[in-house]
């Protein structure tokens, strides 16, 4: 009976995708497909992320629908959001920092002025360096936040990972050690 629950949802949402779509709104100006799948997805958010195991299979599926979402309703507010967030599941969750940093390449070409376009850019430069280990590639990464966002949070976050970026392994765990040793004599 579980495994008929992973049959019947997805071949759900693919009706409801296939089927609808369309101009159809309501007169709030509102489609009421898409305020369904945001609906389906506030769901499928809270059931994956209370268990304390991730379950890949409903992550994949929670994956899928971001992804049906954004390419359903382009120009819905919800969109870039749910990039993002299908983003961060891919290079962390799913284990997939490559398809991480597509979604997030397609954030900045297809929302250039969505609100969070900086926190994109620097995760973006922190899974290049963290989850994928291209030193080079994150230097340019993080030096794209600082230069286009240089007052913003994130670009001191992206001075300081470039400065981490130059030492070894043992070179910052040494100064980790001797950041802690001086918080601890601060206290």
């Amino acid at each position: 009976m579980k495994n008929l629950k992973f049959v019947i949802a997805p071949l759900a949402f693919s009706l409801l995708i296939a089927c609808g779509g369309g101009e159809e709104t309501a007169k709030d100006g509102v489609d009421p497909k898409a305020a369904e799948m945001v609906g389906r997805i506030s769901t499928m958010e809270d059931t994956l992320f209370k268990s304390v195991a991730f379950n890949a299979r409903s992550g994949q599926e929670l994956l899928d629908v971001y992804k049906a979402f954004a390419k359903a309703y382009p120009k819905d507010e919800n969109a870039p959001e749910y990039l993002f967030r299908a983003a961060g599941l891919c290079s962390k969750a799913m284990g997939d920092p490559e398809q991480g940093i597509k979604l997030y390449d397609r954030i900045i070409v297809d929302y250039p002025s969505w609100k969070r376009l900086p926190d994109t850019y620097y995760l973006k430069a922190f899974t290049i360096d963290t989850e994928l280990k291209q030193k080079g590639e994150a230097q340019k990464a993080y030096q794209q936040v600082i230069n286009l966002y240089p007052d913003h949070p994130f670009a001191k976050d992206a001075r300081q990972m470039m400065e981490y970026l130059v030492l070894t392994d043992e070179e910052l765990i040494k100064k980790f050690e001797a950041m802690e040793q001086a918080a601890n004599a601060g206290e």
